[in-house]
């Protein structure tokens, strides 16, 4: 424990102050980044091996670029519906998908923007966010304080909440060393807040999308063409992760 905070103590000063050179340098280079594709999720996903007769599952997933479709050329293949196709697929019932991601949200700007358009209760509530925390540099505290928040207002909708962690950063080669190497550091330790906030939060669970990273190793074709996006296959890498956690949250209600 006494390690873990002299290690935060240490790392923190150091990684802000380079995430500010880093989100220069996103800035200068944000013409490189592909918009949002343009689409809002709204498909109804049916399992490969048959039906059961139960009503589909309604999924909601909210979140930032990732969630948006950035890096997929298709809703087919973005985010949301390759995790509701895993999600039928592993239940045996047809998912209701529904994606509100928009580029460039922070958890905060989740809570009041995102969050208010989920006016019924789904079966499961996905939440994609923290990235864009990691990249802005979002202090610590601000960043606890807004997870609770939105994980509060989450649960309050009455749905089971599921939290995609803040990703891994090591792998990006758009952000050159050293500051990728800060930056994956400074998402660590936002992910170290998360995974307090969603202990404290009956009704949540967090999927640790750091652990995926080794799968992207070796496999360049998983990351978009802009060298900062997952692709297709890498959304596929996640959504696998993800959908596990979305099935241990309906088996928990």
């Amino acid at each position: 424990m006494r390690r873990g905070i002299l290690r935060a103590l240490v790392l923190a000063p150091l990684a802000f102050a380079a995430l500010i050179g880093a989100q220069l340098l996103l800035l200068s280079r944000r013409r490189y980044l592909p918009a949002d594709p343009g689409y809002r999720v709204d498909r109804l996903v049916r399992p490969a091996g048959g039906e059961r007769s139960e009503p589909a599952l309604e999924l909601v997933v909210l979140g930032d670029s990732t969630v948006a479709g950035v890096g997929a050329p298709s809703e087919a293949e973005s985010l949301p519906v390759l995790v509701a196709q895993r999600v039928a697929d592993a239940t045996g019932r047809g998912v209701h998908v529904v994606g509100h991601g928009v580029s460039g949200t922070r958890t905060a700007s989740l809570v009041d923007l995102q969050l208010p358009l989920v006016t019924v209760a789904p079966d499961v509530l996905l939440l994609v966010v923290g990235a864009n925390d990691a990249t802005h540099a979002t202090p610590p505290p601000a960043f606890r304080h807004a997870t609770q928040r939105m994980l509060a207002r989450a649960t309050a909708t009455g749905a089971p909440v599921v939290l995609g962690s803040t990703p891994r950063f090591i792998g990006t080669e758009f952000i050159p060393q050293p500051l990728r190497w800060m930056l994956d550091a400074y998402s660590e330790l936002l992910r170290n807040e998360q995974r307090a906030a969603v202990a404290a939060a009956p009704g949540t669970r967090l999927v640790d999308l750091a652990a995926v990273a080794p799968r992207f190793a070796g496999v360049p074709e998983a990351t978009s063409s802009d060298g900062f996006h997952p692709s297709p296959i890498g959304y596929g890498f996640w959504a696998d992760a993800l959908a596990s956690g979305v099935v241990a949250a309906l088996a928990a209600a």
